[in-house]
Formats: C-alpha cells, sequence, structure tokens
C-alpha cells in the first residue's frame, strides 16, 4: 500500500522497511521470500470454479468404476450361486461310494495293465453253465486301449476317451456262431459299434470315459475351483464343462459292479474283468490277435473280425 512515510529519494533498504512496517501484504511477501516462497499462502486472488473441475472429473470416473465393480461382484456372484444350485441339483441318484471309484478303477487299471508275464486267472463259478453270460449282464464298465496308456495316470483320460463300445465287447457278451469269416462277418459287417444301437444292446456296460469326465464335474475339486472363481469368465467355462459332462451316463455309470479291461500288449491282448464289490480278479487272461486268412471282404473288417475272433477265444478259455 502506498505510504507518504517513503519517497523516492529513500535508501532502498530503508523504504522497505517503512513498506513493511505499515502493509501486512509487504510483510507477507518478504516472510515468503524468506521461506524461498514465491508467495505467500495469503492470496487474495478470486475463487476460480474452474480450477475444481479436474477434482470432480476425478469423483465421477471413481464413483463410476466403483459403482461398475459393486455391479460386476453381485453378478458374479449371482452367477456362482447359479452353478453351486445346477452342481447340486445333478447330485441325487449318485449311488453310495462313488466318490472313491475312480481312484478304485486306476489301480485296478495300473495292474491289469502291469508289465511282466501274465499269472493267468479264472474264478472256478464263471466256469458254470451260463455263470459267464448272467456275469456279463451285471453293471459294468469297459476300457480298451494300450498297456502303456493304461498304466500311466496322465493317459488314462485320454485312453479311455478313444475306447468304445467295440467288436470285442459286442463279441464277449453276443457270440457269433463260429470264427469262420462267413460268421464273424455277420456279426460285425455294417455295425457301427459307437453308435446307438449297440450302445442299447449292451446298456448295462458304460464305457470308463462317462465314468471318468461325468463324475470330475461333481467332484469336490470341481466345486472349490466355481467357488473360489474372481471372474465371470472363468464361471462361463466351468457351466460349459458342466453342461458337456455326460452327468447321466455317469451316474449309470457309477453303479457298475464290474470293470472289464482290454490291455493291448505286444505278446497280444490282456484281458482283465474284476468284481469292484468284492475287490477281486474274476478272470485274468493273454490271448494274442489271431492272424485271420481273410477275403477282400474280410479283409476290410480286419480290425473288428480279429477283436470278434479274440472275444470268441477269451470264452472259450471260461467255458471249455
Amino acid at each position: 500500500m502506498a505510504t507518504f512515510l517513503v519517497t523516492p529519494r529513500m535508501n532502498p533498504a530503508l523504504r522497505a522497511r517503512v513498506e513493511r512496517a505499515v502493509s501486512p501484504k509487504a510483510r507477507a511477501k518478504h516472510h515468503a521470500a524468506g521461506l524461498g516462497m514465491a508467495s505467500p499462502f495469503a492470496s487474495r486472488e478470486g475463487f476460480r470454479p474452474a480450477k475444481l473441475l479436474p477434482l470432480l472429473a476425478l469423483v465421477v470416473i471413481a464413483g463410476l468404476f466403483t459403482a461398475m465393480m459393486i455391479h460386476e461382484r453381485r453378478e458374479l456372484e449371482a452367477d456362482r450361486t447359479a452353478l453351486l444350485s445346477e452342481l447340486d441339483a445333478l447330485r441325487p441318484g449318485l449311488p453310495a461310494g462313488h466318490e472313491r471309484l475312480v481312484a478304485d478303477t486306476e489301480l485296478w487299471l495300473v495292474e491289469a495293465a502291469a508289465e511282466g508275464e501274465t499269472v493267468e486267472l479264472i474264478d472256478p463259478a464263471l466256469r458254470a453253465a451260463g455263470a459267464l453270460d448272467a456275469t456279463l449282464r451285471r453293471p459294468a464298465l469297459y476300457v480298451r486301449a494300450p498297456a502303456a496308456e493304461l498304466r500311466d495316470a496322465r493317459a488314462v483320460d485320454d485312453a479311455a476317451r478313444g475306447s468304445i463300445k467295440d467288436a470285442f465287447l459286442v463279441c464277449l457278451m453276443y457270440p457269433p456262431a463260429s470264427t469262420s469269416e462267413r460268421d464273424l462277418l455277420a456279426k460285425v459287417r455294417g455295425v457301427y459299434f459307437a453308435g446307438a444301437k449297440v450302445d442299447d444292446e449292451t446298456a448295462n456296460v458304460r464305457r470308463l470315459a462317462e465314468l471318468r469326465i461325468g463324475l470330475a464335474v461333481l467332484a469336490p475339486a470341481f466345486e472349490s475351483s466355481v467357488r473360489t472363481a474372481q471372474d465371470r469368465n472363468v464361471l462361463k467355462r466351468l457351466r460349459k464343462d458342466l453342461q458337456k459332462a455326460p452327468v447321466d451316463l455317469a451316474k449309470r455309470a457309477a453303479a457298475a459292479e464290474l470293470l472289464l479291461t482290454v490291455a493291448d500288449t505286444k505278446a497280444g491282448a490282456r484281458v482283465t474283468l474284476y468284481d469292484l464289490a468284492a475287490k477281486k480278479p474274476l478272470l485274468r487272461v493273454l490271448r494274442r490277435n489271431e492272424e485271420l486268412a481273410l477275403s477282400s471282404l474280410g479283409a476290410s473288417h480286419r480290425d473288428e473280425l480279429e477283436a470278434c475272433s479274440l472275444a470268441v477265444a477269451v470264452r472259450r478259455a471260461v467255458t471249455e
């Protein structure tokens, strides 16, 4: 502020002291300069609303982000609850002890496919008239694969997926009249062994893959994945896995009383029949796939004819 106490001719330092003595603003500037500040805290600059716009924008963005996160969390929990409810709805009908079935069958598979000499075994009860057929009508699981895959826990899933209801299974349950090419052809020609007709005729036998895939989505590990998922995309993937799983077939497979295994080795096919309830083998034999002398028509069905012939040889080992 102007004051008559100073004149242009005064010493500048004296003039500054006089001005500070009579002017609060001058004193503030002086103290700020002493602290290395460009200006004092106090400022008489007018309020400008535009200065608040960046802060308001941040507040709005933060609010929108928070609302979006709350919505996403609610949707995640809704999806999780719905999927857990679907799992609960699928579990009724599972037989007691199904939780151990996959692990138990893996142990039997390792034994069935073990390296070394095959010690043949035929339960005497199977030799009675009609006993083998009666046994084969019991609920059962079936798998045929290379022995090396069946004794490797990491390869069992792929081996089981690749195993279908084939000519061996059909001919073991419903043998041809003889092993002549004509009778073998009559049994296998035109048959789609992975199809519905064969499945109906062997309805008491379920593929091992149906058990493993179907029970996997009902196992505690799958439910744990649902409960701990932190992303809706993960839950969508888990729901697709659940929808694709053959749960109804797995329930039927879980009621199996027998496990029929064909482990293919260089020495031949090792056929094993286990009683899952009694936890003991009923049948263990090794038979070579016979080299059949076939016509051109028979040669086009060689794999099926040899599988059917193998089944007949296994039946003979039991009944003759």
